[in-house]
Parts: C-alpha cells; structure tokens; sequence
C-alpha cells in the first residue's frame, strides 16, 4: 500500500464511523483494502489480516498526519483522554461528513479533478498540487497564492479561446486590443465578463447557467484571498476554513471554464 492510497483510506474508514481507537482504524482499513483489491475476506473480522509489512506505519503517519491538520485528537473522553483513543475534532466533523474527495487527501483529490476536467493544462495542475499541499501542511497563505495562479492561468485559457472563436475581425481586434491594454487579471476578467451576457442565445444553457456565481463569484473569491496573502501586510492571516471552501470550489469552476474553452474551439462566435 502506497502512502496516498493510506490516506483515501484512513478518511474512508473516518467517515463510515464504528471506530474510536487506532486499532479500529487499522481494522477497518484493512476491510477496505481487502474490499477495494476484491480478496476473499471469507469469516474474517479483523482486517488487520489483510494489511502488509509496513502498512500499518503508513496507517499510523495518515494518523499523525491529520492530528497535525487539526482532523484527529487523541483521547476520546474524560474516562478516556489518551492516545490510543482517537476522535474527530469539530473542524474534522465537518470536513469527513462530505461526500466529495477532501483536500486533506491530495492524491484522490486531484484523481477527481482530472476526471471533471481531463483536459486540464499542465500548470493549471501544478498550481493546484502545491496549493493541496501547503494547505495539508497549514500553511494557508501559500495555498492561496497557488490556487490564485491556478484559476489566472484558467482565466487567461478562457480568454484566448473566446478570441480565437470571434469571427468578425474588427470585433475581435477590438477584444483584443482590450485585454492587451488590460495590466492586471481582474482587468482582464472585467473585458470578458462584458462579453459573455451577450452569448447567452448561442452558447448551450448547461454551460451559461450560473455563469455569474459559478465564474465571476468564485473568480473574485479566490482572487480576493490571493492578493491577502500575496501582500506582505502585517496581520493579514488566511483562514483555514475559506482555503478549504475555495478549493472544493475549484473544481466546478474549472469544469465550467473548460466547457466554454471546448465549445468557443469548436464554434464561432
């Protein structure tokens, strides 16, 4: 077992619950192993059975790992206020009760964002990898740097396949012309945003739905926090929490951009 897949399963084994000690987590991991590689689990109860040399030192890092991130504490209650009782903090509660990939599980997370958006550019990706781990390993400023460079590099993909879809050369000369004089990404978005009302009779509605909130709400969102935490101004601290909101974001947003990119190569407008 590769550290990554620990990881998917430690948050699994958390989110499915019958578990308050370590030894219940290395179990029910071992369940799920056994269940994701279909081996015959037969009258067996104790998944450890199923763990190899070495897993349960995987285990036991994905652990510490998450008590790290604020996820796990050890003890469970004032009988019990201890390692090897473990239990789910209020901020871990929250996180595991999703159903989507969390961040804090990097490797599945972007398993599931190259599946949204399989077409995804190169430095779009690597972006978002550093940006899930700085944010594993709190450093919350530097995760919102990387996810602002992320959805920049969206954005200006986004741009440059609207210009190449006009088919009136003076129009498009004119966009253009807008987005070169255009000095910052905010400048840039503002010259496409006045676009994209007007498309709405000619794009298929899936993809201009929600464009306003999906697009320019969570391109504000994410543009807002990178320039928080790109400026060295004292006192200016990124929240955990809005990190975590906004790559859970990031992914409908960029399956949205890369629809439009995909359908303004295909079509002129």
């Amino acid at each position: 077992m590769r550290l990554a897949e620990a990881r998917g399963f430690v948050l699994q084994a958390l989110r499915q619950g019958g578990w308050n000690q370590v030894t219940d987590v290395f179990i029910a991991v071992g369940n799920l192993k056994a269940k994701a590689q279909r081996l015959d689990r037969g009258h067996v109860f104790d998944g450890r059975q199923f763990l190899d040399m070495g897993d349960p030192e995987l285990i036991l890092e994905v652990i510490w790992s998450l008590i790290v991130q604020g996820i796990l504490v050890p003890g469970l209650n004032d009988a019990n206020q201890s390692w090897p009782f473990l239990r789910l903090t209020e901020y871990g509660r929250r996180c595991v009760t999703e159903d989507r990939i969390l961040p804090h599980d990097p490797d599945g997370f972007l398993t599931e964002y190259r599946k949204a958006v399989p077409q995804a550019d190169p430095v779009i990706v690597d972006y978002l990898t550093e940006a899930l781990q700085c944010y594993i390993y709190g450093l919350n400023r530097a995760a919102a740097v990387m996810l602002g460079g992320a959805s920049e590099k969206a954005v200006l993909l986004l741009i440059d396949s609207y210009a190449d879809s006009i088919s009136d050369a003076t129009r498009k000369q004119r966009f253009e012309s807008e987005i070169l004089k255009a000095q910052s990404i905010f400048r840039k978005y503002e010259v496409l945003d006045k676009q994209l009302p007007l498309l709405k009779g000619a794009v298929p509605k899936n993809l201009t739905d929600g464009v306003d909130s999906l697009l320019r709400g969570v391109f504000d969102l994410i543009r807002n926090s990178r320039n928080d935490a790109g400026h060295p101004t004292s006192g200016t601290l990124v929240d955990r929490d809005v990190v975590y909101s906004h790559l859970r974001l990031f992914t409908p947003y960029c399956a949205r951009i890369y629809g439009l990119i995909n359908w303004f190569q295909t079509n002129k407008t």
